[in-house]
C-alpha cells in the first residue's frame, strides 16, 4: 500500500516506525508504519510513484519534525549463492537501528 508525503506530514506524531530499505548502488526506499495500522506503507510522490533516495540521510530528511521514535535500516542481499550459502536458502534480512530523523544532525 502507498502513502503520499503530504499525508505523512499531516500524521505528525502518528508514525510508529520508519523503515529505510537499502538496495545496491546507494538506493533507498522508505516505508512507514502508522500507529493506526499494521502494514508498512510505501512512501510515494504526488503522482503515486515510489520515492527513491540516494542516502539514508536524504531518506530521513522529509521526516524531520514529525516525532518519529523508531527508525531502522533493512538490507536483504540477493547474492547469497556468491558467498557460499546454498541457493534458495534465504536468511533473515539485516536490520539495524538508526538515529531518528529529529536526532540526526545533518
Amino acid at each position: 500500500m502507498k502513502i503520499v508525503l503530504d499525508d505523512v506530514k499531516q500524521s505528525a506524531g502518528q508514525i510508529d516506525r520508519l523503515v529505510l530499505r537499502a538496495f545496491e548502488s546507494s538506493l533507498y526506499l522508505v516505508q512507514i508504519k502508522l500507529q493506526t495500522g499494521d502494514e508498512l506503507l510505501n512512501l510515494c510522490d504526488d503522482n503515486g510513484v515510489i520515492m527513491r533516495f540516494h542516502s539514508q540521510l536524504d531518506a530521513k530528511y522529509p521526516f524531520k519534525g514529525l516525532g518519529v521514535t523508531h527508525t531502522v535500516l533493512v538490507h536483504e542481499s540477493p547474492y547469497n549463492e556468491m558467498i557460499g550459502m546454498p541457493a534458495g536458502e534465504k536468511p533473515a534480512p539485516l536490520e539495524v537501528k538508526l538515529a531518528n530523523p529529529d536526532q540526526d544532525y545533518s
